[in-house]
């Protein structure tokens, strides 16, 4: 329930004297009280978290429900986030906010680490209607989320509404099918089920414009277009919890089991100049868990909250097949077996995690919390094609250990919280060493990390509608194993990545003001990232294309994002972002150690200039209209529309090369539209959309080409009780 200062209480009392009834009401999104013409409305989830101190923004996913919609889709509309995706359902995607990509942002299903969840069990598998909101922090996290993140985080929330049912299916282009049933059921005792499961299916089989190589001569021949015949994907997850909750020892204690799995063909490398016909991924994790959190835990202001989970990932890459392809699907026998690289890996994943988190209320206006999170991953390999490598089932290993202890401060107009954290990290792994010489062998090497970092954040009402709010941090990283160890496919090993540091600033305003049946939103703010050992993703150009991480020494960037929303009542909803980030490498002496061409401090050629392959410049637009009560009491008519930016952008440094020549991923402009019809007040609803209503040509990264226009249809059954 909200809480009411004294000068609510002082008018509630005189308007109970003066009417003598009072009616409260509640539901998921607001706390209110009513008195006849006295009006006392609670905040939002939504609101209450937009009035902390943190850079944060908040996806409140009820909108989101009826068009059934992946989270990667709705996060692609947040300022600062950019989501670039390889090619169409179930490929590769990478999430960037601010600059940072990949693992410098963390992922969280309600404040448990999905670091290593499994490719199965993700943003674009899992669908919007099993989460009640998205909390996307920029820079400085909660302490409660310990993590090492060095770019912000996001933390999707689960729907905990008590007993409902919401099942969605939906068919479009490509033949894709997507499948998600999500519930929950909570007796009066306590006992509480909890379920969300999905399913996904397509072929994949749009239409690319592409390179034809002549397999004859191995000439290219041009480009033209022709569809994708290697490109099939498959995914299926489960994720359950049961336990009690509103008990006197515990507010709940939970036990749960995710269960997931998926099949990818792999259609091309790392650009479509590679194409393949028989390569393929598949995997399945297995995640069981326990959650358990109290408040006014022995004293009251006291809490404590605790989780432990150990995930099971298996991971499978074949590419056995002894035969070249073009892209028209011609293939002829090939004199070595592996279109890319020859293998039949298997790679186990076995991960403990465990976090306990603790607070305490000193008073009405001080809090303390104190939290660690604790991960220990092992990982083996191994490859059917090399039996004899000595690699073979060697086990790698990583494991981290982050404290974090923050302080909060809280008033009427403003807010402050400062924090510490201590990171720690082991690893150990195998590195090949003098390599292409006789003395080639395999090294084992382990190393031992500790950083500590730090930061605060406040925030203050100007006035009653205007907010300011400031933040910076101290933030550490720690490599991840897929960066370390590769991914036995495209991403090859670094055991040698340094951890990345940054100083992080966030400064902004945030205006909020509702007149009658109009609402006005604005937002604007600051980014400044001064970051070292920044680990960049990059591509090698070769005839197979691959990936690897390396740390680039010092990175800087400067951004502003801004965003303005306007709202009628519940009918009419306009809302647009822009962001612009300006990463520069800032590293201007570089140093080689152990190098053909010896040692030494040489001038770093691309000092100055902006990071390649990361977009720099990007919008987002979004309207939608309801017409509510149409053709019968509860039935809505919804129109929704969405244009998506993305300005060009270099894949090498601008400095090098001339610019005739560079390589560049071309602008993007995309329109999505869709109309949905509800019935009985939400319980029924169908939605026709069109994604890329202009059928462009989209690339999120470098000759790798999304799908053009498609279509689909969404079905939705809601029962709430």
């Amino acid at each position: 329930m909200t809480r009411l200062n004294s000068r609510h209480v002082m008018c509630l009392a005189v308007a109970l004297a003066l009417c003598g009834q009072a009616e409260a009401q509640k539901n998921e999104v607001h706390d209110s009280l009513s008195l006849h013409e006295v009006s006392i409305v609670g905040k939002s989830k939504a609101r209450k978290m937009h009035e902390q101190a943190y850079a944060v923004s908040v996806v409140d996913l009820a909108t989101k429900y009826q068009t059934a919609s992946p989270l990667n889709k709705v996060l692609n509309t947040v300022t600062s986030v950019n989501i670039r995706e390889d090619g169409g359902l179930g490929s590769n995607y990478s999430f960037s906010m601010n600059g940072f990509s990949g693992n410098q942002v963390k992922f969280f299903l309600d404040g448990i680490p999905m670091d290593n969840f499994g490719s199965s069990f993700n943003l674009a598998t899992i669908s919007a209607n099993m989460a009640d909101r998205i909390e996307v922090y920029k820079g400085v996290l909660p302490v409660s989320l310990a993590s090492d993140a060095l770019g912000g985080a996001v933390n999707i929330v689960s729907r905990t509404n008590a007993n409902y049912l919401d099942a969605t299916y939906s068919v479009g282009s490509f033949n894709t099918h997507r499948a998600a049933v999500n519930g929950v059921y909570t007796s009066k005792s306590g006992f509480t089920l909890r379920a969300n499961a999905f399913a996904n299916y397509s072929d994949n089989d749009y239409e690319v414009w592409a390179p034809i190589v002549n397999l004859q001569t191995n000439k290219q021949e041009g480009e033209e277009w022709v569809k994708r015949f290697n490109d099939g994907y498959q995914s299926y997850g489960v994720k359950m919890e049961t336990g009690v909750v509103r008990r006197s020892w515990a507010d709940y204690l939970l036990v749960g089991m995710i269960a997931s799995a998926d099949k990818r063909n792999v259609q091309t490398g790392a650009t479509m100049d590679a194409v393949y016909g028989g390569v393929k991924n598949r995997s399945w994790s297995l995640i069981p868990s326990i959650r358990y959190k109290k408040n006014d835990l022995l004293v009251p202001g006291l809490s404590l909250s605790l989780y432990g989970t150990y995930s099971m990932v298996n991971t499978y890459n074949v590419d056995t097949l002894a035969r070249r392809y073009n892209w028209r699907g011609q293939w002829m026998n090939s004199t070595s077996a592996g279109e890319a690289y020859l293998t039949d890996a298997t790679i186990r994943e076995r991960q403990w995690q465990a976090n306990a988190n603790m607070g305490y209320i000193i008073s009405d206006h001080h809090s303390l919390t104190l939290n660690n999170v604790f991960s220990a991953l092992r990982r083996k390999s191994s490859d059917a094609m090399y039996p004899d490598d000595e690699m073979n089932n060697v086990p790698q290993q990583l494991t981290k250990n982050i404290t974090g202890l923050g302080y909060q401060i809280r008033y009427n107009r403003w807010n402050a919280n400062v924090f510490a954290k201590m990171y720690r990290l082991y690893s150990s792994t195998n590195k090949l060493m003098d390599q292409f010489t006789e003395n080639q062998r395999w090294e084992k090497l382990t190393d031992r990390k500790q950083r500590y970092g730090y930061g605060a954040a406040a925030t203050y009402y100007m006035l009653p509608s205007l907010q300011a709010k400031v933040s910076f941090e101290r933030a550490y990283r720690m490599p991840e194993a897929v960066e370390m160890f590769g991914d036995g496919l495209v991403q090859k090993a670094n055991p040698d990545l340094k951890p990345e540091s940054s100083n992080n600033l966030n400064a902004g305003l945030l205006f909020d003001h509702t007149l009658g049946d109009h609402r006005l939103q604005a937002e604007v703010n600051y980014i400044y990232r001064d970051t070292k050992d920044f680990i960049l993703k990059g591509v090698s150009m070769s005839s197979n294309p691959t990936t690897s991480y390396d740390n680039l020494g010092k990175v800087q960037t400067r951004g502003v994002e801004a965003s303005l929303g306007y709202a009628y009542k519940e009918v009419l909803h306009l809302n647009g972002n822009l962001t612009y980030q300006d990463i520069k490498d800032k590293m201007k002496y570089e140093t080689s150690e152990n190098t053909f061409v010896g040692d030494g401090i040489s001038e770093n050629i691309t000092y100055g200039q902006r990071l390649p392959n990361i977009p720099y410049l990007f919008m987002n637009g979004h309207a939608d209209y309801q017409f509510v009560d149409l053709g019968a009491k509860g039935n809505t008519l919804s129109l929704n529309y969405d244009v998506n930016y993305v300005h060009d952008y270099y894949l090498s440094f601008t400095g090098l090369g001339a610019k005739a020549t560079k390589k560049v991923i071309p602008e993007q402009f995309s329109h999505n539209v869709s109309l949905g019809y509800s019935l009985c007040d939400g319980r029924y609803s169908i939605v026709a959309e069109c994604q890329n209503l202009t059928d462009a040509k989209l690339y999120d990264n470098y000759r790798l080409q999304k799908p053009g226009r498609s279509f689909n249809v969404k079905f939705r059954l809601y029962l709430s009780k």
